[in-house]
């Protein structure tokens, strides 16, 4: 018998990672589970943000993060809707990295996890955080594609 009692689906609000909430959603509804919702902004290494930002790295972290929480709560309440339990989390890290931690310090039974994000140049040079979240997960990790051949709705 599978029994699911927390559910994370982290998210960068990319297409991938929303379809991934559809299954995120349909799996707490079915196992009564509560649905962690993550947005992990990721770390910019300081000689590159000195660059690109004129404005000092800890108001370009706030900004983000206050982002990050705007879009979290319009995802969050899709799911109240729908009667499930749910919270948000903004981390601030190497996505891959928060995404195990917190994965592991919450007890989380499955990972919901787009396999394409945002970060494309992430992935040409440094791999794919989805890659490394699958192989280091504490749990099963269900990882979702685009639009293909769907079993939930």
């Amino acid at each position: 018998m599978i029994k699911l009692k927390r559910i994370l689906v982290p998210t960068d609000f990319s297409d991938t990672a929303r379809h991934a909430l559809t299954y995120g959603l349909s799996f707490s509804s079915e196992y009564q589970a509560e649905l962690i919702l993550l947005h992990v902004v990721e770390t910019i290494p300081v000689g590159y943000a000195s660059d690109l930002f004129p404005v000092p790295m800890a108001e370009v972290f706030q900004e983000m993060t206050g982002y990050a929480k705007e879009e979290l709560s319009k995802l969050a309440a899709q799911a109240r809707e729908k009667g499930l339990a749910v919270r948000e989390m903004v981390t601030q890290g190497k996505p891959s990295a928060e995404i195990v931690r917190v994965a592991r310090e919450e007890n989380v039974d499955m990972i919901v996890l787009g396999t394409h994000g945002k970060g494309m140049l992430d992935k040409a040079l440094f791999g794919s955080t989805t890659d490394r979240v699958v192989r280091k997960a504490p749990c099963p990790v269900l990882t979702v594609g685009a639009t293909e051949h769907e079993f939930v709705s």
